[in-house]
């Protein structure tokens, strides 16, 4: 007995067909790998060059230069002989006696020779004033600790009357400066110098001598010849 085939409708087919699709699409086989979007390629980027400056030579230590130090004397223009010395470097500013002939002798020899017309100061520093045999005038400023000059010698002007005076007292005149102090200091009890200046015409040269004593100054006029003392 035969079967009677049925006729199949295109639709089943096509329902056949597209389950056949699906299901090949669910299995992952043959899916393409995903592209990468333009945002996952990244351009590596140099590493950037570091440049080393070429180092300095190192500078060589500079030498500590020591100025030289300018020696005193007219040429420095800070002292012509006026102040009161430069020290004596010994500690001593004012000592208990004073040897006036020392201080005058220092003098002298500073000047070149001549006599001591003028002697003042106080302390350790003493200014001497020396006339030389020509009246010519040349100032020191002697320590009494130490017996030297410590600031000078340096010559003073005076017009030619007044070297032709100090020539001729200084010739008459038989007392010395230091002798005229010491008349003085004795002459006003616990008295000390302040100034011995020798003055006068020439036929009587006179000693004018300041001292202090408590404070008070007292002058003493001694007579360059005779010695003889005057106190006011």
């Amino acid at each position: 007995m035969s079967r009677r085939l049925r006729p199949v409708s295109t639709a089943s087919i096509l329902l056949v067909a597209v389950t056949a699709t699906v299901l090949t699409g669910c299995s992952g086989g043959g899916a393409p790998d995903p592209t990468p979007s333009a945002s996952h390629h990244r351009t590596a980027s140099p590493t950037p060059t570091r440049s080393v400056a070429p180092s300095s030579p190192a500078s060589p230590p500079s030498s500590t230069s020591v100025p030289a130090v300018p020696s005193a004397g007219p040429s420095a223009g800070a002292d012509d002989g006026t102040g009161t010395g430069t020290g004596n470097g010994s500690g001593v500013d004012d000592p208990e006696t004073v040897d006036f002939a020392a201080v005058s002798a220092q003098g002298v020899a500073a000047a070149g020779g001549g006599t001591v017309i003028s002697l003042a100061g106080s302390g350790d520093n003493w200014t001497v004033l020396v006339a030389g045999p020509d009246g010519s005038r040349t100032q020191s400023v002697v320590s009494a600790t130490l017996g030297r000059v410590t600031s000078g010698p340096f010559p003073r002007d005076s017009d030619a009357p007044t070297k032709a005076a100090d020539a001729a007292r200084a010739t008459a005149a038989t007392v010395d400066a230091a002798a005229a102090a010491s008349t003085a200091t004795n002459t006003v009890s616990g008295s000390r110098l302040v100034s011995a200046v020798l003055g006068g015409p020439e036929s009587a040269p006179v000693w004018t001598v300041l001292v202090t004593v408590d404070g008070a100054q007292r002058t003493v006029t001694v007579d360059a010849r005779t010695g003889a003392a005057t106190a006011s």
